[in-house]
C-alpha cells in the first residue's frame, strides 16, 4: 500500500477503544485519514512518498478545546481583578470594537497559539462568527462555529434575538464543508428567555445542528432559577433544550438531581477548569457527571477569561482539581484525563467517528511532541507523561486532515510576525478604550 506520509520511530499513544500504545510504532496517512498504525516494523507492504522521524517524541491525537471565544483575544489580560469587569469594561469594548476585521484577525491569531499547543479541533461561540469560520478554513483548523443569541443588542445584531436567524444561515452556509461545522449559540439562561430556548431547542432539530450554551456557570444564575424550579437545570428541561444536542458549557451549580438528569437527557459537557478557578467560582463535578454517563470534554474558554489558550493547561489541571473536589486520589487517573481532551472532547462536539484517536479510518488530526527536554524526562508512564510534564513548547508538528499547519515548530498558513501585528493594532485601540473608560468612571 502506497501512503502520502509515514510517521516512525515515536511512541503512538491511539487512545482507541482497546488502549493501544506503540513504543515504537508506526502511523500512515493518505489523503486526510490514517490508513494504519501498529508497531515497528513497519511492514513490507508499506510504502511513502514522505517519512517522519518521530524518535524521541511522543505521537497523539489533537486536542479538541471544547469551548472557547477566540476573537477576544485583543482583550486578554484587560482590566483585570476589577470588580464588574464584564459589565464595566468588556460589553462596552464589544460594542465598540468588535466588528468582522477584528474578528477575523484575532481568530486567525488564537488560531495559531492552539495550533501550537496541539489542539487541532476547537468549539466557538461569539459575534460575526462567520468570520471564525473563514479564519479557521483559510488556516485548515477544524471548528464548531456557534452564533451568539442574546436578549439584547449585539455587535453584529440591531435588535435582540437576531442571532437566531444568523446562526441558521451560518449553518446553512457551511453545510457539508469537511472542517468547519455549525451551531445555535444561546448564551445563558439569563441572557435567552424560556420562549426563546424552546424555539432554539426546535430549529436545531430541525435543521440537524448542535446547541452550545453557558449553563449553571454563575451564582446569580443559579440565585435566580433554584428557588422556583430547584436547580437552572431543572429549569431548562422545561424548554426541552436539554437533549444530547446541547453542549453546556461550565455546569458548576449542580447536585445529585441535577448530574442525572444531565446524563438522562445525554447533555454533553464543556468543562473549563481554568477559566473558572480564575473566577474564583466551584469546580464543576466532571468525574461525577462522566462516572453518571454524561460526555464531558475539556475547554479553555476564551482569551479574556481563561487568557491561555493551551489545552495542554487545561488537560493537567483537571485530573487536579477533581481528586481536590472529591478528595480522592484514586479517580480521574492521567489516562483518563487524557482520553477525555481527546475521544472525550470529539464525543462532546458529535465527531467521535471522525477524530479523538489515531486508527485506520479516523482523520489524521495529529501532535508530535518531542519529550528530549528537561520538563519530560524520564518516562515511566506514557499517559502520566503526556498530562502532567508535557507544555506547549514541547510540540513539533500539528496535522489536521493530513496536513502540516506546525512543522519543526513553524507555522504554515500563516507569518507569525503579520500575525502579532495585526492583533496588537487592535489591542491597541482597546487600551485606549479601556484607559478612556477608567477616566470617565474617575470623573463621576
Amino acid at each position: 500500500m502506497e501512503c502520502d506520509l509515514l510517521i516512525e520511530g515515536g511512541a503512538i499513544l491511539t487512545l482507541d477503544a482497546r488502549w493501544r500504545v506503540f513504543d515504537p510504532g508506526y502511523l500512515a496517512v493518505k489523503g486526510s485519514r490514517i490508513v494504519d498504525v501498529g508497531p515497528l516494523p513497519v511492514p513490507p507492504t508499506l510504502s511513502a512518498a514522505k517519512v517522519l522521524d518521530a524518535s524521541q517524541c511522543l505521537v497523539m491525537p489533537g486536542y479538541v478545546n471544547t469551548h472557547t471565544h477566540i476573537a477576544m483575544s485583543p482583550f486578554r489580560g484587560a482590566a483585570e481583578d476589577m470588580p464588574d469587569r464584564l459589565t464595566r469594561f468588556i460589553f462596552p469594548l464589544e460594542k465598540a470594537m468588535v466588528r468582522p476585521e477584528l474578528v477575523y484577525d484575532a481568530s486567525l491569531f488564537t488560531i495559531a497559539e492552539m495550533v501550537r499547543s496541539g489542539t487541532t479541533c476547537f468549539a466557538d461561540m461569539y459575534y460575526f462568527e462567520e468570520e471564525v469560520a473563514h479564519a479557521a478554513a483559510d488556516s485548515g483548523m477544524r471548528a464548531l462555529v456557534g452564533e451568539t443569541v442574546v436578549d439584547f443588542a449585539a455587535p453584529d445584531c440591531s435588535a435582540p434575538y437576531q442571532g437566531i436567524d444568523r446562526a441558521i444561515q451560518l449553518a446553512e452556509s457551511w453545510k457539508g464543508h469537511p472542517l468547519i461545522k455549525a451551531c445555535i449559540a444561546p448564551h445563558a439562561p439569563y441572557t435567552v428567555d424560556e420562549g426563546h430556548l424552546a424555539q432554539i431547542a426546535s430549529l436545531a432539530e430541525q435543521h440537524d445542528i448542535p446547541i452550545m450554551m453557558h449553563v449553571a456557570e454563575m451564582d446569580f444564575e443559579h440565585a435566580r432559577f433554584a428557588p422556583e424550579h430547584g436547580s437552572v437545570l431543572r429549569y431548562l428541561d422545561r424548554t426541552g433544550i436539554l437533549s444530547p444536542r446541547l453542549i453546556a458549557t461550565h455546569m458548576l451549580f449542580l447536585d445529585d438531581a441535577d448530574i442525572e438528569l444531565a446524563a438522562k437527557r445525554r447533555v454533553k459537557v464543556a468543562h473549563c477548569p481554568v477559566s473558572n478557578a480564575k473566577s474564583g467560582r466551584p469546580i464543576c463535578p466532571a468525574w461525577r457527571l462522566a462516572y453518571a454517563g454524561a460526555a464531558v470534554g475539556l475547554g479553555t474558554d476564551g482569551p479574556l477569561s481563561g487568557n491561555t489558550m493551551d489545552l495542554q493547561t487545561v488537560v493537567s489541571l483537571y485530573p487536579k482539581l477533581q481528586k481536590t473536589r472529591e478528595h480522592r486520589r484514586d479517580i480521574v487517573s492521567a489516562r483518563e484525563a487524557l482520553w477525555t481532551a481527546t475521544q472525550g472532547g470529539a464525543r462532546v462536539l458529535g465527531l467521535e467517528d471522525t477524530i479523538g484517536s489515531l486508527e485506520a479510518g479516523k482523520e489524521a488530526d495529529i501532535q508530535i511532541v518531542e519529550i528530549n527536554d528537561f520538563n519530560c524526562l524520564p518516562v515511566h508512564d506514557w499517559y502520566a507523561t503526556a498530562v502532567y510534564a508535557l507544555q506547549a513548547q514541547n510540540v513539533r508538528d500539528v496535522l489536521i486532515a493530513g496536513r502540516f499547519l506546525l512543522q519543526n515548530r513553524h507555522l504554515t498558513f500563516a507569518a507569525e510576525e503579520e500575525l502579532k501585528a495585526r492583533l496588537l493594532l487592535h489591542a491597541q485601540r482597546s487600551r485606549e478604550m479601556i484607559a478612556a473608560l477608567q477616566t470617565s468612571m474617575v470623573d463621576r
